[in-house]
């Protein structure tokens, strides 16, 4: 069965997140993610809201063009993660 989550591919909210984070942080969760060259533009990056029973989950993730995805890190909690434009999908 097929669990249904939340897309958002809004590129300022994703740079207004990376600049709230820190070059600090975001280079550990890029060597935490085993990500070794990292991203160029902006392109590849959506947030996920995935809802369980249990917890909820809000993540950013990164798509290269080749369609590896890699987990960056969790943003639940940050300022900067965006309200509107938001997609339902099926993963």
């Amino acid at each position: 069965m097929s669990k249904v989550v939340f897309r958002n591919y809004n590129k300022k909210a994703v740079r207004r997140l990376l600049i709230e984070v820190g070059k600090e942080r975001y280079e550990c969760a890029l060597k935490d993610a085993g990500i070794k060259q990292k991203p160029i533009t902006l392109e590849g990056f959506y947030f996920e809201y995935e809802m369980d029973t249990g917890n909820i989950n809000l993540n950013l993730y990164y798509r290269y063009p080749s369609r590896i995805t890699f987990f960056i890190m969790p943003v639940l909690g940050y300022w900067a993660v965006p309200n509107n434009g938001w997609e339902m999908t099926r993963k």
